[in-house]
């Protein structure tokens, strides 16, 4: 009897972690950036318009990798707790992050 109790209370290996969807995002983002660095020389005066297609796929994963690990980094623990000087991490983060999204998207479907 307690050997059942001790399987059922063995934690099974996770299979997925935001860390392993982060890796991945990002090495799609390299693949992404490549190709598009690969289309860019190949065809030096005129630039396809799949090259720019993989480049802003490529910059929108990067945007988003760094984004989500400046949080991660910016939500981390310091010390005892939290204070006032990590609240302006906090701050600082939230405003870069607006700015980036709202003139990405503006600069993507605007122009």
């Amino acid at each position: 009897m307690a050997e059942e109790e001790k399987k059922k209370k063995k934690k099974e290996p996770r299979t997925w972690s935001t860390t392993k969807v982060l890796d991945c995002v990002a090495y799609f983002a390299i693949i992404f950036i490549a190709i598009a660095l690969i289309f860019n020389l190949a065809f030096k005066s005129n630039t396809p318009d799949v090259a720019k297609a993989f480049e802003t796929i490529g910059e929108c994963f990067a945007y988003i990798v760094c984004i989500l690990l400046g949080f991660y980094w910016t939500m981390r623990k310091r010390g005892t707790g939290w204070n006032k000087r990590n609240m302006w991490w906090l701050i600082c983060w939230i405003v870069a992050t607006v700015v980036i999204v709202v003139f990405y998207i503006c600069g993507t479907f605007v122009l």
